[in-house]
C-alpha cells in the first residue's frame, strides 16, 4: 500500500518499528501442524484422505464429460441419432457424478475445517485464560494483539484458507498429470503455450500484488483497533456519560473508522490489478486453444468435437498451472493472518506467568548493635566534702 496512509500520518504499508519480523513460509507451515499431530490426527487424517480421494475422482471424472462431450458432438455433426443420444446419456451421467463428489467434497472440507478452528480455538483460549495472560496483554502497552479478533476471526482465516490453498495445490498437481498427457496427445503446441502464458500470469501477478500481504495485516490490525473501540465504549458507558467524553470517544472511532477506509480503499485498488490479470487468463484459456486448433478445422483434419476438447483440456490444464496467481490473494491473506497467529503465540507463551503471584521479599538488613549505656557517675556520701 503505498499512497494511503493513517489517521496519524503513517502509510499502511509501512513497517512499524516494533512490528514482527517477517517470517519464512517454512516457519509458518511448523505453526500449523500441532492439529495434525494432536489427540485429532488420526480422525483429521481420515477425513482428508476422503476429501484427496474426492478430488481424484472430480478429475477423473471431469476428464471423462470432456471426452463424452467430444463423442457427442461428432454424432450430432454426422447427424448419428442413436449414437448421440448414448454420448449424450453417458456424459449427463458423468456431470451428475462430477456434482456429487464436489458437493460431498465441499462438505467434508467444511467440517473439516470446522473441526480444526474448534480445536484451535480450544488451545488459544484455555493460553489467553491461563497464568493471567489475559490481564498482562491488556494492561501492557508493549503488546498490540487483539485476542478477540485473533481467536474469533484469526483462527477461522488460517483453518479455511490453509485447507482451501492446500486442497487447491493437491488438484492443480492432480489436474496438470492428467491434462497435459490428454493435451500432449490433441497438439504439443498447446502445452507450449499454456506454459508461456502462465509464466506472464506469474510473474505479472507477484509484481502487481507485491503489497497485498501488508495490506491483508492492517486491515486486520485496523479491525481489531475499531473494535476494540467500540467495546470500550459499550464496556464502559457509565464513566464515559459521567464524565461527558462522548466528543472524544466520537473522535477515536472516527479515526478507528478512516484507518479502515483508506485501507480498504488501497486493498480494492490492488485487489482490481490482481484481478486484472486473472480475467486476461480466463479469457486466454478459452480464445487460445481455438485459435491454435482453427488451421487443422478448416483444412479438414480436425472435428467438432475434437475442437472441444482441445479447447477443456487446454483450460483444465491451464487452470492448474495458474494455481499460484488465482490464488495470490487468498495466498497473502493466509500469509497475514498466520503471522498474526504466530505473534499472539508469542505474546501468550511471553506472558503466560501468574500477574497474581506474589513477589519475594527482599532480604532484611542486619540490626544495628547497640552501643553500651554509659556508666552513671559516682555521687559523693553525704558528709563528705571534696
Amino acid at each position: 500500500m503505498s499512497t494511503a496512509s493513517t489517521a496519524n500520518g503513517q502509510k499502511p504499508s509501512e513497517a512499524s518499528p516494533d512490528a514482527a519480523p517477517k517470517r519464512s513460509f517454512l516457519e509458518q507451515l511448523r505453526s500449523i501442524k500441532p492439529y495434525w499431530v494432536s489427540d485429532q490426527k488420526w480422525k483429521a487424517r481420515l477425513q482428508l484422505a476422503g476429501i484427496l480421494a474426492l478430488i481424484v475422482a472430480e478429475i477423473a471424472l471431469t476428464a471423462g464429460v470432456s471426452l463424452g462431450f467430444q463423442a457427442a458432438l461428432n454424432a450430432l455433426v454426422a447427424k448419428q441419432a442413436m449414437g448421440f443420444a448414448m454420448a449424450g446419456g453417458a456424459t449427463l451421467a458423468g456431470i451428475g457424478a462430477t456434482t456429487m463428489a464436489t458437493t460431498g467434497r465441499e462438505y467434508m472440507t467444511l467440517m473439516l475445517s470446522h473441526n480444526w478452528r474448534k480445536w484451535l480455538t480450544g488451545k488459544l483460549s484455555d493460553a489467553w485464560l491461563t497464568g493471567k495472560s489475559y490481564l498482562r496483554l491488556q494492561h501492557s502497552k508493549r503488546f498490540s494483539q487483539h485476542p478477540d479478533q485473533r481467536i474469533a476471526e484469526t483462527v477461522g482465516n488460517v483453518t479455511g484458507s490453509s485447507l482451501g490453498l492446500g486442497l487447491g495445490l493437491f488438484r492443480s498437481v492432480i489436474g496438470l498429470a492428467t491434462f497435459s498427457v490428454m493435451l500432449w496427445h490433441i497438439a504439443p503446441i498447446m502445452v507450449g503455450a499454456a506454459l508461456g502464458c502462465a509464466v506472464v500470469a506469474h510473474v505479472a501477478t507477484t509484481k502487481i500484488g507485491k503489497s497485498m500481504r501488508k495490506s491483508w495485516k492492517f486491515l486486520a490490525d485496523a479491525e481489531g483497533k475499531f473494535r476494540h473501540a467500540l467495546a470500550r465504549v459499550r464496556n464502559n458507558a457509565k464513566p464515559i456519560a459521567l464524565a461527558g467524553l462522548e466528543p472524544v470517544e466520537k473522535e477515536t472511532l472516527r479515526e478507528g473508522f478512516d484507518n479502515i477506509d483508506k485501507g480498504r480503499r488501497e486493498f480494492y485498488k490492488l485487489n482490481w490489478r490482481t484481478g486484472l490479470v486473472n480475467s486476461f487468463n480466463i479469457n486466454s484459456s478459452s480464445i487460445v486453444p481455438i485459435a491454435l486448433s482453427a488451421p487443422k478445422f478448416f483444412a479438414g483434419t480436425a472435428t467438432l468435437g475434437g475442437l472441444e476438447l482441445a479447447r477443456q483440456a487446454y483450460g483444465q490444464f491451464y487452470s492448474a498451472l495458474c494455481w499460484f496467481p488465482q490464488g495470490y490473494a487468498q495466498i497473502t491473506n493466509w500469509s497475514a493472518s498466520v503471522g498474526q497467529m504466530m505473534d499472539f503465540q508469542k505474546d501468550l507463551e511471553e506472558n503466560k506467568s501468574d500477574i497474581t503471584t506474589p513477589l519475594p521479599k527482599p532480604p532484611t538488613a542486619a540490626p544495628t548493635p547497640e552501643l553500651p549505656a554509659a556508666p552513671n557517675p559516682i555521687k559523693p556520701s553525704p558528709g563528705i566534702k571534696p
